[in-house]
């Protein structure tokens, strides 16, 4: 091996023809957004591997154990989804571990074993969630059916592993990586469902009857009785003031005009959420999209509600999220990018915590079915409250362990850990005790 060069932004990857536009975009991610590398590929015919060429002479060799089977055939078929993944030693950190989705478990001075390309690609792309058909009662692919909760990895946020690894192996050729200037950051959001609960004087007298009449619950209507003065939805000063003592800025998403009646319907011209929506503007924070239950399939849908936000918003909207986390790979970002949004944080699950994407940094998005890279970014959520609360039926204490947990992960990698706690989440008689949760998380 000769000697170690000054950093050089070029590397000459050799592989071979096939699927061209699939491997670009994921050592994209791999070499240039997350090492800031710059690459050049050169397709090559029997090239069986990814053959990554140094400024110093030397060679990497990822192994290539997908694309390179299937020649003309197409990929995105549910029996090219792998059944398990295997979890390894890592080769240069001690106590640590590698998850292959394809390849083996062989590592030396000049070849990886691991298929870090389709790896990646296959966590980026979530090509799995088109092939596979399985779909919950929202119509979204659910945390059970993906092979990161199968394979028990959802909670690591495996692409950065993978350029990491990479960074590892090009460092023992003799490269000298660029210094990153990532830091870790908590991103906040707040969907919003219900800017408030009580519209009018008679809402209030309608809670009050209902956990007295219907849920018969006499610590709910005693709690009511003693908490009933405040919306317990306009939380919103509160959120921004604790956003401010961490110095951190919260991004608000709301929803665009919808006939009355629909799913989570509330005036947009309303004078309350007018006024709303100036103050978070005027304090600096975020206003952000958020598109129907509907529309995540529906381009005319998304733009008509983007389109009536935008009208009576100051700030230009750039991103947002999909109501109930409604997603269909790669329609919903192939809309997204034809509206010209900017960055999308759809993409955690609803019922599980964790790295949807494999990824806890921003990355572009790929649709499968173009073959192209597009525009949008993709900001992964990491963790949301109802995820805890309904659907993991956790404890407050269980929650706040597994986000420190996640956390954990996220600083590691010098992410961003994006939580969404919605307004609605902290003040009524079912969330007071999970407030606790998200002061300490966000203060910490």
């Amino acid at each position: 091996m000769s000697g170690f060069v000054d950093f050089c932004p070029m590397l000459i990857v050799e592989t071979s023809p096939d699927f061209l536009p699939e491997k670009t975009y994921a050592l994209g991610v791999l070499v240039r957004e997350r090492l800031g590398l710059s690459f050049q590929i050169k397709p090559k015919d029997g090239c069986e591997h990814y053959v990554i060429g140094l400024p110093n002479g030397n060679r990497v060799i990822v192994e290539d154990h997908f694309f390179g089977k299937f020649g003309p055939e197409h990929y995105l078929h549910a029996r090219n989804v792998p059944e398990t993944a295997q979890r390894v030693p890592h080769p240069f950190e001690q106590n640590e571990s590698l998850t292959i989705i394809f390849g083996r478990p062989h590592f030396d001075e000049k070849t990886c074993g691991l298929d870090l390309v389709a790896s990646a690609f296959f966590m980026l792309a979530r090509w799995e969630e088109f092939a596979v058909p399985v779909r919950d009662r929202h119509g979204r692919f659910p945390a059970s059916a993906a092979l990161a909760t199968k394979a028990g990895f959802l909670e690591r946020p495996v692409v950065e592993e993978y350029a990491a690894l990479l960074g590892y192996l090009l460092a023992r050729a003799g490269l000298i990586l660029p210094p990153s200037g990532e830091q870790y950051r908590l991103q906040l959001s707040h969907d919003v469902d219900h800017p408030l609960l009580w519209w009018k004087k008679s809402d209030r007298w309608r809670t009050l009857a209902g956990s007295l009449l219907a849920r018969k619950d006499l610590k709910e209507t005693l709690f009511w009785l003693q908490n009933g003065a405040d919306d317990p939805f306009d939380t919103f000063d509160w959120i921004m003031d604790l956003s401010e003592k961490n110095a951190l800025v919260s991004q608000f998403n709301f929803m665009g005009e919808r006939p009355a009646g629909t799913d989570c319907w509330y005036p947009i011209r309303h004078p309350f959420v007018q006024q709303l929506m100036d103050k978070i503007e005027q304090r600096g924070h975020q206003i952000g999209f958020h598109p129907s239950y509907e529309s995540f399939e529906e381009p005319k849908i998304l733009r008509t509600e983007l389109e009536s936000l935008q009208q009576v918003v100051g700030q230009p909207l750039r991103g947002g999220r999909q109501h109930y986390l409604r997603f269909a790979a790669p329609h919903t970002w192939q809309i997204w990018e034809n509206t010209g949004l900017e960055t999308d944080s759809t993409l955690g699950f609803a019922e599980a915590p964790g790295f949807r994407c494999g990824a806890c940094k921003p990355f572009p998005v790929f649709n499968i079915l173009t073959r192209k890279e597009l525009n949008l970014k993709e900001l992964p959520l990491i963790a949301m409250d109802v995820s805890f609360a309904l659907y993991r039926r956790d404890t407050p204490e269980q929650a706040l362990q597994s986000l420190n947990e996640l956390r954990s992960q996220v600083r590691k990698h010098r992410g961003v850990f994006t939580l969404l706690w919605h307004n609605s989440s902290l003040n009524d008689y079912f969330w007071k005790r999970w407030k606790p949760v998200y002061t300490s998380f966000v203060n910490s």
